[in-house]
């Protein structure tokens, strides 16, 4: 038997207006909230995007040997007005490292209007020869840039990549310029004669040519520090003879039970930097000997001249001194 609702008691479908009309203010008062705080994050963007406090205005670098500060604003190509919040740095980064010497370059903000701006140059190790080019190579064996008059300075030249067909296999140059490389670093470990050429063979043989007298050094396939090691003791035992040498086989494999052996060649009986001390002098003197003969030509003319009057002077040598 059902027990009947008291007259006392409310409505049940009141109860449940009261409750959605709760919710219902809840979700309002939730919901302008969230489009107040959207509508102030967007304001606040705006603003902070289009204020001439946020423009960049300054600059913090520290200038590298090839890109001085106007070399990097030439780069960076920014607008004068430019807000500092709406720049893609990556971008930015990326436009200095276009710039044949950039290896590596970073962007950062300094709130409210600075850029720091860090860039990391190649460091040129070698000159490699390739396919009839000449480019700079740095110690990660990368050949960022080609060669222009005044860079080589004192760098070897990596020889071996005369064919063509180098050009289409950068994985292969690469690896084998690294041999180059770590070849070269070993040499400089000590002092030695300045080298000016590494040819690297089809078989992976290295041969080091020396800059003065161009001293072949031939080191074979397989490590290089033994072989140093040999050209060393080579070395020690000539004493000044050593400035001689034309030719050294330093890729001989020592036999068990026996002494090391070198087999070297040596340059024609008078020494050797007489060598360049006389083809000095004669280039000098073939320049000499034609002034003086173009000397006497144009006295000769003059004096056929006189009636016609004195020449201002006398002619110079069309041959310059050999430096």
């Amino acid at each position: 038997m059902r027990r009947g609702r008291s007259a006392d008691s409310p409505p049940r479908g009141r109860g449940w207006a009261r409750r959605a009309l709760f919710l219902g203010l809840r979700l309002g008062i939730a919901g302008s909230l969230a489009w107040g705080l959207l509508v102030g994050v967007r304001e606040g963007y705006a603003y902070a995007t289009t204020s001439p406090r946020f423009e960049v205005r300054g600059l913090v670098y520290q200038p590298t040997t090839h890109v001085d500060d106007a070399r990097l604003r030439e780069l960076m190509a920014l607008t004068p007005g430019t807000n500092i919040l709406s720049l893609d740095l990556d971008e930015i980064a990326g436009r200095i490292a276009q710039d044949d010497w950039v290896a590596r370059a970073s962007v950062v903000r300094v709130l409210p209007d600075s850029l720091e701006v860090t860039v990391e140059e190649h460091e040129p190790r070698a000159v490699l020869l390739l396919a009839g080019r000449l480019l700079l190579v740095d110690g990660e064996g990368q050949a960022f840039k080609a060669l222009e008059p005044g860079e080589r300075r004192q760098l070897p030249v990596l020889t071996g990549f005369d064919d063509a067909s180098w050009l289409g296999r950068p994985g292969a140059v690469r690896e084998r310029v690294a041999r180059g490389l770590g070849a070269l670093a070993a040499y400089h470990a000590k002092r030695r004669p300045r080298l000016s050429e590494l040819n690297l063979g089809e078989a992976g043989e290295l041969t080091l040519y020396t800059a003065r007298m161009g001293t072949q050094l031939r080191l074979g396939r397989g490590d290089v520090q033994p072989a140093l090691e040999r050209y060393d003791a080579l070395r020690a035992a000539l004493g000044e003879e050593a400035e001689k040498l034309a030719l050294v086989h330093l890729d001989s494999e020592r036999a068990p039970g026996r002494p090391d052996r070198i087999v070297a060649s040596f340059f024609p009986a008078k020494e050797a930097p007489s060598l360049l001390a006389e083809a000095e002098a004669r280039a000098e003197q073939k320049a000499a000997e034609a002034e003086a003969a173009e000397a006497r030509a144009e006295d000769a003319k003059s004096k056929k001249n006189t009636g016609k009057g004195k020449r201002s002077g006398k002619g110079k040598g069309a041959l310059p001194r050999y430096h």
